[in-house]
């Protein structure tokens, strides 16, 4: 790289400072102790010379990336800038009176905050610990600190997070104890709240005299069960069996009587109470579709079964059961593109066999729209004309007398003509980089490959159509 010191890189600094005996140093060091790190230091040599001079040479972009210099994120390089940077401490300098050196600067639009604090701010403010930028008169929260911002040299003043008064449960019931949960809403301010440990209990069972039971239960607002000796007796969790007072005459006890754990037997519609295993009451178990209809209350539909919206014909509503799962699906038809020559009998008479909806299909054409652009979480400045194809193309079904079969076309509204553009985003960083996107110039209906059911099922013929429905389907 000896040669970028004579090339035409420095050619405005060659009438100032001679190059050869640098150059000569150059070709000296590269050959006695080949390095490029020597190398390069030989030219940062020469071109702060020639800065000296008030001739700035921007050389490392011609070394290949071999000569970079890197800077922090919030920092860009420059060939030559004030060797005393402005700052919101010092007053403004005029930057042709200051020397000019190589280094990293502040994006143009913000200047160093002090000497001393590395960071850019875009208007002089303040800089706490966080290193984060402040407006004069801003207020914020820092280590549960209420901080403030201040013209007039005083910096940030902060005093401690005060916290709102709240209700305090009393925790001095047996087996609860406090605990500091974090607040969602506020880090800063605990909440306090009562949890209950049963460990913590110190009550203890009670003996039973000959025919109690002992029996525990734990009232709402208590943490401790409470234990007395009664005449309810445990025979199974889903019966509730106590002691009567009649007597069985062959056995002389007490007769024991059970009844059953009352259940809320109520389900949803489309839901059906079932057993489970080691419940008492069951549970409710989706066993039909709930399809959310338009114009009209909820439709239950039960698995393989079809049915038409009651407000639109030309909308089948179907449930189906996959793998143990009930998948409800949405089905509209659309009719072919009205022709009247499709339409002509033999009298010359326009008839139609069967019309669901009189559509006027929109053309292919562009349609655009106007959007932020996104990249890397950079952000466009203002929303975009971007455009995209959007229309109807002709596909059909058509059924071939001289075949004996049904001849499909299919195609799809495509772009046939794209441009790139360029558009400026801007980051959080505070930097700007330009991205390229995809603009539609034009578009048009091109075939595509028809997909063929395996199985279908249609209805008469009339004029050469079928028109093609699922399974199953209701009418």
């Amino acid at each position: 790289m000896t040669y970028v010191s004579i090339s035409s890189v420095f050619e405005k600094c060659h009438a100032v400072v001679n190059p050869d005996r640098f150059y000569a140093a150059c070709v000296f060091d590269s050959c006695a102790l080949p390095s490029l790190d020597l190398e390069c230091s030989s030219l940062q040599i020469y071109a702060a010379i020639c800065a000296d001079q008030n001739v700035c040479i921007d050389w490392r972009s011609h070394t290949n990336g071999v000569c970079s210099y890197e800077c922090p994120k919030h920092k860009e390089y420059r060939a030559c800038g004030p060797s005393k940077q402005i700052t919101c401490k010092s007053s403004q300098q005029n930057e042709t009176a200051v020397k000019q050196v190589e280094g990293c600067f502040c994006p143009n639009g913000t200047m160093l905050y002090d000497s001393g604090v590395d960071v850019c701010v875009n208007t002089c403010g303040c800089v706490g610990l966080d290193m984060i930028p402040r407006e004069f008169g801003e207020r914020f929260t820092a280590d549960c600190q209420d901080c403030i911002c201040l013209e007039g040299g005083n910096g940030i003043v902060c005093e401690p997070h005060k916290c709102p008064s709240q209700n305090k449960q009393s925790c001095n019931g047996n087996g609860f104890y406090e605990v500091n949960e974090v607040n969602p809403e506020d880090s800063c301010c605990p909440i306090v709240t009562c949890k209950c440990n049963t460990s913590l209990c110190t009550t203890e069972s009670p003996k039973c005299t000959l025919g109690f039971e002992v029996y525990s239960y734990i009232p709402s607002d208590q943490c401790c069960p409470v234990y007395e000796c009664g005449k309810y007796l445990f025979v199974d969790k889903c019966q509730n069996c106590f002691c009567t007072n009649e007597v069985n005459v062959s056995t002389q006890l007490n007769v024991i009587s059970c009844e059953h754990v009352p259940c809320d037997t109520y389900c949803e519609p489309g839901y059906e109470r079932q057993s489970v295993e080691g419940e008492c009451c069951g549970k409710c178990v989706q066993t039909k579709c709930i399809i959310h209809a338009s114009q009209s209350s909820n439709l239950i539909l039960s698995p393989g079964e079809f049915v038409k919206d009651p407000y639109d014909n030309c909308t089948i509503y179907s449930c189906t059961r996959l793998q143990n799962q009930l998948i409800s699906s949405t089905s509209e038809i659309t009719c072919p593109a009205f022709s009247a020559e499709s339409c002509k009998s033999v009298s010359g008479k326009l008839t139609l066999y069967l019309m669901y909806k009189l559509v006027h299909p929109t053309p292919c054409s562009v349609r655009e729209r106007e959007d932020f652009i996104v990249y890397k979480n950079c952000r466009s400045v203002e929303r975009v004309v971007m455009t995209e194809c959007e229309g109807t193309c002709g596909t059909f079904s058509l059924y071939s007398v001289e075949a004996n079969s049904l001849e499909h076309s299919c195609s799809c509204c495509r772009e046939t003509k794209t441009s790139t553009r360029e558009v400026e985003l801007k980051c959080p960083s505070g930097r700007s980089i330009q991205h390229k996107y995809v603009y539609v110039e034009s578009c048009s209906c091109q075939d595509t490959h028809c997909n063929i059911p395996q199985s279908i099922d249609v209805f008469p013929k009339y004029l050469g159509y079928f028109f093609i429905a699922p399974k199953k389907m209701k009418y």
